[in-house]
């Protein structure tokens, strides 16, 4: 069998040191070994989010793709949860590989060995199981960021095109800013994650991928609850 490897960190910090990638990997290496697989591509997700839509998870299409357009037989994770923890998109996927006639395959069995009702049963608890870690984790950072603003702390990163004003005190633009507010002005024009990507990297000649707008968006649209946290900037 010829298969295809997905690996997906959730943080950029978690993408940077490498920390779970490398796991993910090994486990995937493994169990390719002992089944006798053969692992003829992998693609690498760092900083995407479980919860990510499909439509915005471009490394995960572009495997999708790469499974069909090779006439592979699976794609295989290190743990279903890497694949997505919104059991609609693990379920989408499942049905998009088997028009192909592949599947998924997780490393850590999960129900993934076959199609039988207790097969198909485990997989979907353990999408459930996904969701519900996500929701619990959701939970918990709400409430660490919410203590650290009753202490005064700041929330995060400051977003891309801001840095911290010298010796404190709010975020000041940086360099990127103009990257950034384009950015933002293509969203507002009502342009996709991939439009604004190809559409940049035009105007400034460097790369820009669809996972790097999609968190640019997401933090320039918590600017305003940076505000009335008091991260004022200028």
């Amino acid at each position: 069998m010829r298969v295809v490897g997905l690996l997906r960190v959730s943080t950029e910090a978690q993408a940077d040191s490498g920390l779970g990638l490398e796991a993910q990997r090994l486990a995937i290496e493994e169990y390719c070994e002992k089944h006798q697989l053969n692992l003829v591509a992998d693609y690498t997700e760092a900083g995407v989010s479980g919860k990510t839509p499909l439509g915005e998870r471009e490394h995960l299409l572009k495997a999708l793709a790469f499974v069909a357009s090779q006439d592979c037989d699976a794609l295989v994770v290190a743990k279903l949860d890497r694949l997505s923890r919104d059991p609609l998109t693990q379920l989408t996927v499942e049905r998009a590989l088997a028009k192909t006639g592949a599947r998924v395959l997780s490393a850590a069995g999960e129900g993934t060995e076959g199609e039988d009702p207790s097969q198909v049963l485990l997989r979907r608890i353990m999408g459930a199981v996904a969701e519900a870690e996500a929701s619990v984790i959701g939970a918990r950072v709400k409430a660490a960021l919410a203590a650290k603003k009753a202490r005064g702390e700041r929330l995060g990163r400051p977003p891309y095109g801001f840095q911290l004003r010298p010796g404190g005190g709010g975020l000041v633009p940086n360099d990127d800013y103009e990257k950034a507010l384009r950015c933002m002005d293509l969203r507002d024009q009502g342009a996709t994650y991939r439009e604004i990507s190809e559409e940049l990297e035009q105007e400034i000649g460097e790369r820009w991928t669809i996972n790097k707008v999609f968190r640019i968006v997401r933090k320039w649209g918590d600017l305003q609850t940076l505000e009335l946290a008091g991260e004022h900037y200028e």
